[in-house]
């Protein structure tokens, strides 16, 4: 069976990944706000729907972004634990 094999620093920079993907996706989320706030002149069906749509993307962008963040620290403990693991000698 083939055994799985990590370092630290595959580790942290997975970590540094999710990171990323937290600032982009907040970006993304800040973005769509801004179109929200310029189609708030819009006040027909159609304006109402875009920002229905707008919001609910905006929301789903978002959803992932606390899970990303637990995630980093628990990251950074594996990182260590193997760093632990690394230095014993047999």
């Amino acid at each position: 069976m083939p055994s799985v094999q990590s370092s630290p620093e595959v580790v942290r920079q997975i970590k540094s990944d999710l990171n990323k993907t937290t600032r982009e996706l907040r970006d993304a989320a800040n973005k769509i706000n801004s179109a929200l706030h310029s189609s708030s002149e819009w006040n027909d069906a159609q304006g109402e729907q875009y920002r229905e749509l707008m919001r609910r993307i905006a929301r789903l962008i978002e959803s992932p972004i606390d899970t990303l963040q637990v995630a980093q620290p628990k990251l950074e403990k594996l990182a260590q634990s193997l760093d632990a693991y690394g230095s014993v000698r047999f």
